[in-house]
């Protein structure tokens, strides 16, 4: 018996994840995929980031190599609870992939989006 592509098993999806404080702000840096099978894991991190209470809450995004309109709604999600808790919510050098989907959303101005970490917490250093 032979295996075609089709019954092979797919790779479980890969999303890995850092949190970082430095001070006040909260940096978190997601890499690999972010769609439906990997939204849980990416919006616990975040949710958990966002209720630390920072000053700042930076989604570093340039490693991200697949974001679907899940990891779009997650945003949008994240996004508004953090207005909701008052905390200043800013995407760092998002990759080519989240790129192109804030782009076809039309949601590429919803968001405050910054080149560096550094330029994203200047003035909230502790």
């Amino acid at each position: 018996m032979t295996n075609t592509p089709a019954d092979l098993p797919m790779p479980a999806p890969v999303l890995k994840t850092d949190t970082v404080r430095v001070g006040d702000v909260v940096v978190c840096v997601l890499s690999g995929d972010l769609h439906a099978g990997t939204k849980a894991i990416g919006g616990q991190v975040l949710n958990e980031a966002l209720e630390d209470g920072p000053a700042l809450l930076a989604v570093d995004l340039d490693a991200v190599e697949l974001f679907t309109a899940d990891g779009l709604n997650l945003l949008l999600t994240l996004q508004d609870a953090a207005r909701a808790r008052g905390v200043p919510l800013v995407l760092v050098a998002p990759s080519a992939a989240v790129r192109r989907v804030l782009d076809v959303a039309g949601a590429a101005g919803t968001f405050t989006v910054r080149s560096t970490i550094a330029e994203a917490t200047a003035g909230y250093r502790p």
